[in-house]
Formats: C-alpha cells, sequence, structure tokens
C-alpha cells in the first residue's frame, strides 16, 4: 500500500474520523471500505487487517541518527518506558502500539504515531497531540497558517530531526528531552514553518 492511501486508511480506522468523502478516497482497496452515497467508510469486518496494517507501517518506519538505526515504534515504546520508570511526576494513563496517554499534573496529551495528517484537525479536539509522522513543507505550511491546529498538536520527524506546532505541553519537552539525553538528537523547527510564521507576523527574526 502506498503512502497516500495508508493516511486515507489511517483517517476511516481512526474514530475521531472514521469517515470521508468519496471524492477525496481514492486507492483505497474496495475490499476494505463500504460506500454510502458520497461517504466512505471502513467495513467492520476489515477493521482488525486494516489496524495491524496500520500499526506495522508506522512503527516500522525506519530512522537512522548516523551511526543508529532504529524505528518510530521503538522510539515510542523506549519512550513509554521512560515516562513510566524514570519520570516520577508523568503518568503513563495508557499505552498502545501506536500511541501513549501521558498526565502531568492536570495536564493531558497524547503522543502519536501517525502515517499523515488527514482530516489532522480533528486529532486534537480534546487534548494537545504530539504527533510523530512525516512533515513536509506543505503541511508545515498548513499548521503555520492556521492558528487553532498549531496550538493543539505538533508534529515531530524523527528522520528529518524536523518539528512544526506551537503546543504548550510538558509531554512535548519531556519527548524532546528524552530524545536529547537517549539518542543525542535535537529536533529543530521545520524551515517552512518558521517561514510561514514570519511572513505572517506571527514572530519576527531579529538580524545582527
Amino acid at each position: 500500500m502506498n503512502s497516500a492511501a495508508l493516511t486515507l486508511l489511517e483517517a476511516l480506522c481512526d474514530s475521531r474520523i472514521g469517515t470521508l468523502p468519496a471524492t477525496e478516497a481514492v486507492g483505497l482497496d474496495r475490499e476494505l471500505v463500504t460506500v454510502d452515497g458520497d461517504i466512505v467508510r471502513l467495513r467492520p469486518e476489515a477493521r482488525t487487517e486494516a489496524e495491524a496494517a496500520l500499526a506495522e507501517a508506522v512503527r516500522d518506519r525506519p530512522i537512522e541518527w548516523a551511526s543508529l538505526t532504529t524505528t518510530q515504534g521503538e522510539v515510542l515504546d523506549a519512550f513509554a518506558e521512560h515516562c513510566r520508570d524514570e519520570l516520577d511526576e508523568v503518568e503513563l494513563l495508557a499505552a498502545s502500539p501506536t500511541a501513549l496517554e501521558l498526565g502531568w499534573r492536570r495536564e493531558r496529551a497524547t503522543v502519536e504515531l501517525r502515517a499523515g495528517l488527514v482530516r489532522g484537525e480533528r486529532l486534537a479536539a480534546e487534548q494537545p497531540a504530539i504527533l510523530l509522522a512525516p512533515l513536509d513543507d506543505a503541511l508545515a505550511e498548513r499548521l503555520a497558517a492556521e492558528p487553532r491546529l498549531r496550538e493543539r498538536m505538533v508534529v515531530y520527524d524523527l528522520v528529518a530531526l524536523a518539528k512544526a506546532g506551537a503546543v504548550r505541553s510538558s509531554a512535548a519537552v519531556f519527548l524532546e528531552w528524552f530524545l536529547r539525553d537517549a539518542y543525542g538528537v535535537k529536533v529543530l523547527a521545520a524551515a517552512a514553518f518558521t517561514q510561514g510564521l514570519v511572513s505572517r507576523g506571527v514572530i519576527s527574526l531579529g538580524m545582527g
């Protein structure tokens, strides 16, 4: 399954999204979906297979940092262990192969592996979302252009070591500290995101 079809399947599997217009659901295996008028849904009997394929795909995304080769799934698992065993102030409220729910004082946040952000605005409706996913210029520019979206989610591309988003979440800080201490890497703001904020007057870059 190609990356575009995978992101569509991900949206249909996610209960926060669940449906897509038929005009957008191009390239999906028709054995996995049902079409009701102009709306596409995942077939109930296909959910287990689809979720397993999706989890495998997002967990197996390869990462190379200098001499270290790992995967998104291994990083998520290691961060979950770090939160559970080493951070007394952080509570690991729930964990699955592709997502963690964290609590710190009154804060709540999710850390999720994603293939993409189809209907991404629905992912952070209830609490901030920290998404480990591919980040291209178009997505970075979208986050820069939409204040509500960038204030509710942040996308970390662990392959490119780039991020986009302005969510205020202690969980994001803990994740960045973990990446630095465990792997020796630092994630920087994507150039397209920074440029988008500058062009809209959200931030300014001083000279001299």
